[in-house]
């Protein structure tokens, strides 16, 4: 499957930083996409990637007075991996500013994407991960 494209959101009554702000994405395990794109893991712990290192994209949001906008984000599908269908991504919002982490992003740490929709949405992508560990 191609790229899946993941609609802007905005998080209202954002209490973080006014500029400089990204949401930074994180590949938690290797894996072959099936565009043929290699992802390189970067399960590193907390503490690292609180220092800024192996996110695999970032994208600027922007601050209003209607909140946080996370703008488009396109990732590709994880669980028709032909190498490892079970890998994850991890998203946390980044200050550029201070190069220091604000927090993570999504009611789970990590999450994954299936091959099932060309466009999604996050609310979309946390509530198929609450089904599945419900099941």
């Amino acid at each position: 499957m191609a790229l899946i494209t993941i609609a802007p959101v905005v998080l209202p009554h954002w209490q973080g930083a006014g500029t400089g702000v990204q949401l930074r994405v994180y590949s938690n395990q290797s894996f072959t996409a099936q565009t043929g794109t290699l992802y390189v893991g970067s399960r590193c712990p907390f503490a690292v990637r609180a220092s800024g290192a192996g996110f695999y994209a970032s994208y600027s949001c922007v601050v209003s007075e209607e909140g946080l906008t996370i703008p488009q984000v396109q990732l590709d599908s994880t669980t028709d991996s032909p190498d490892n269908p079970d890998a994850t991504y991890s998203a946390m919002f980044w200050d550029v500013q201070t190069g220091q982490l604000i927090q993570s992003f999504g009611t789970f740490s990590e999450f994954s994407i299936g091959p099932g929709v060309a466009n999604t949405t996050w609310a979309d992508i946390f509530k198929q991960m609450a089904e599945n560990s419900n099941a």
